[in-house]
Order: C-alpha cells, then sequence, then structure tokens
C-alpha cells in the first residue's frame, strides 16, 4: 500500500467511521487552564492545556452527519451532512433548526456570502430512490438565508467540495469526475456565473487533496511534487511555491495565518514561512500533523491533535486528544496529558478569537477568555 493511499484510507476513516464512534460526553463546560485532571473521574481528562481559552459544549436531539460547516458571523451559521441534511444556528449554537434543502443527497460543502446569500453541494448517488439520484451532483443556492433553495444538477460530476465564493458571480471549488484510467479525475474549477458553469482548470493538485486554504481571498492548495499553487484573483491566475518536503512525501496540510506568514505539514516534519513561501525553515514542532491547528495572532497558537492507534482490525482506535500551544510563533510549546474524552469534530472559525465544532449531535465552542 502506497503512503498516499494510507493517508486517503486514514482520512476517509475520520471522515465517516471515527465522527459516529466518539462523543465527547462529559465536556461541559470546561476552562482551559493548565494540565489538571478532573479529580472526581480521573479516566476523563477535562483540561484542555490552552491557557485563555475555553471550550463549552452543548448536545441536540438530533444527529448529523457533518461533512460542511459554515459561519456568516458568530451568531449565525450552517452546517450539512449526509440525506440532504442542513440544519440553521441563530444563536451561536445554542438552538439548530433543520431547513428543507430539497434533496436527499449527501451534502458535503457549504459557503455563505452574506447572512442571505449562500450556496451548498453535494455528491452524485446512483441506485437511491430519491428523485435526485442518477443526476449527478447538484449545487444549491439560497438568497433567504436557507428557506428555499434553487437547484442546479451537474450530470458529469461526482463531486463538489470546498466551496468558495468572492461575490455573487466569482467562485471556486474542487470538482471531481468519473474515474477514469491513466487520467486526471480532480479539478481546481471557477465559476463566474454563481456556479451555473465551472471551468475545470488543468493545475496539477494533489490527488485526493479536498480542500483549500483561504485567508484574506488568497487560496492555496496542495499541487503535486511537493509544491503549492497560490492564487490572488479568484484563481485565473496562479503561482507556484515549491517546499522543502522530502520527493517522496507530499504537502499534507497548509495553514496560513496571512499572506507571509504559513506553515505546512510534510508528514514527517512541519516547514515554516515569513516571506509567503519564498522560504520555508524545518520546525521542532512536538507534532507533525495539523488537527484543530489555529493562530490567534502572529505568536499564539494552538494545535489539538487526535491521537490513535492500531488494535488489530481493519481501522485504528481512537485514543483522545492532546493540546499544544505556544505563545512565540512556534519557538516553544506546552504540551496537554492525553485527553480521553475531547474530539472536536468539524471545525470552523469565525473569528480569530472564536470556533465552533459539530460532532454527530454535539457541538462545541472554542473561544478566547477577556
Amino acid at each position: 500500500m502506497t503512503e498516499c493511499t494510507k493517508r486517503h484510507i486514514d482520512q476517509l476513516f475520520k471522515d465517516n467511521i471515527m465522527s459516529r464512534l466518539i462523543i465527547c460526553t462529559l465536556l461541559t463546560a470546561a476552562i482551559i487552564s493548565g494540565c489538571n485532571k478532573d479529580s472526581q473521574n480521573p479516566e476523563d481528562d477535562l483540561s484542555i492545556g490552552i491557557d485563555g481559552w475555553e471550550i463549552t459544549k452543548s448536545s441536540y436531539d438530533f444527529d448529523i452527519n457533518p461533512r460542511g460547516i459554515y459561519f456568516v458571523n458568530p451568531n449565525l451559521g450552517f452546517v450539512v451532512g449526509y440525506n440532504g441534511d442542513i440544519y440553521k444556528t441563530i444563536d451561536s449554537g445554542k438552538t439548530w433548526k433543520k431547513k428543507n434543502s430539497g434533496t436527499t443527497l449527501h451534502l458535503h460543502s457549504v459557503y455563505f456570502l452574506n447572512e442571505d446569500v449562500g450556496f451548498v453541494s453535494s455528491v452524485a448517488m446512483g441506485g437511491c430512490l430519491n428523485a435526485d439520484c442518477d443526476k449527478g451532483c447538484v449545487l444549491l443556492k439560497t438568497t433567504d438565508s436557507g428557506e428555499t433553495w434553487i437547484k442546479t444538477f451537474f450530470p458529469d460530476y461526482t463531486r463538489i467540495l470546498s466551496l468558495k465564493f468572492f461575490d455573487s458571480l466569482n467562485g471556486i471549488s474542487i470538482i471531481h469526475k468519473p474515474d477514469i484510467p491513466n487520467s486526471r479525475d480532480e479539478y481546481v474549477a471557477i465559476t463566474s456565473d454563481g456556479g451555473f458553469n465551472w471551468n475545470l482548470l488543468d493545475l496539477a493538485i494533489k490527488p485526493s487533496y479536498d480542500k483549500f486554504f483561504c485567508v484574506d481571498n488568497i487560496i492555496f492548495i496542495a499541487g503535486e511534487n511537493q509544491k503549492i499553487f497560490k492564487s490572488s484573483d479568484f484563481g485565473n491566475s496562479w503561482k507556484t511555491i515549491n517546499t522543502p518536503i522530502e520527493a517522496y512525501h507530499d504537502v499534507r496540510n497548509i495553514y496560513f495565518y496571512n499572506e507571509n506568514i504559513g506553515y505546512i505539514d510534510g508528514i514527517t516534519a512541519v516547514y515554516k514561512t515569513t516571506n509567503g513561501g519564498q522560504n520555508w525553515v524545518k520546525t521542532n514542532f512536538p507534532f507533525n500533523s495539523f488537527d484543530t491547528f489555529h493562530f490567534y495572532n502572529e505568536n499564539e497558537g494552538f494545535n489539538i491533535a487526535t491521537v490513535s492507534a492500531y488494535e488489530g482490525g481493519e481501522f485504528s482506535t481512537f485514543k483522545g486528544s492532546i493540546c499544544y500551544k505556544t505563545t512565540n510563533g512556534g519557538e516553544s510549546w506546552s504540551k496537554s496529558e492525553l485527553l480521553k474524552s475531547l474530539y472536536l469534530g468539524l471545525i470552523f472559525f469565525p473569528q480569530r478569537n472564536l470556533g465552533y465544532g459539530f460532532n454527530l449531535s454535539e457541538f462545541c465552542t472554542i473561544k478566547k477568555k477577556d
């Protein structure tokens, strides 16, 4: 099994299996203030180890297999998932209301331009009873904050992922076409008419990579041969950024705080740039992969990393999370003990000081303390 295939299988497991096995049942209002254990139940570590931040958790009477989350502002957010599920909150996740998407196709990405105008995309499905099956992918658009949706079908596409729109007309996504041997089936695609038509670009992105990283309307995506592609003009032109990652590895994850300061996960090492990728320095980070990786400012950041281990069987077993924090741009890190009950799920940060996570029927808030 190749390294790329193994990583792809691990990612599929993380997306499709682990989220149904993990429920952080004991985390209700944990204040992140060191590495203390819960004295009443030492088997469940409730300290998070990130000074100045707090995590709270809420549970709901519904389940969603979340595949996309987006918050327009700290109050208004949407989460989408399997079977056409769309849920909306207007009170920072305290309550959620299910919206009628008009489809039962599995939804995988959501993006809103403002409080009213938003887009949701799906994967193609066949052999099911819903009227939208065997029609390819669907792109949903709303102009009334999710109350009603307009459907556009794309019979030649199998997945539309990682939606982002810069305005009502210009947008970008990652689109998959049916697998044809010895040919590319995954493309960066741009639209200039609000998503009704897409132009598939001849850009050598890394196979099986299904996400962009965006900061200040600048797009980064991992390319083949340890390269990164960057666009500052809605995806119409791209600059190639070389990286020092070893030839037998890939760019696994990308994080940029701004256009200049960025980090890449090269599977065995993390690299940092302070000049937009012109130069990279290998870091001494105590982890080599990103999970919930986030910087509040240029110096203060954290990584909440999930831990799993193979114990026999087809898939690895989730063990918990370890939290790392830096206050000097990654020169040094504090580390928590293994937090057995913590799993944040799908994460989105609408602001530097505020993040949200969704996992099945549980919603977590990561907030910087005043």
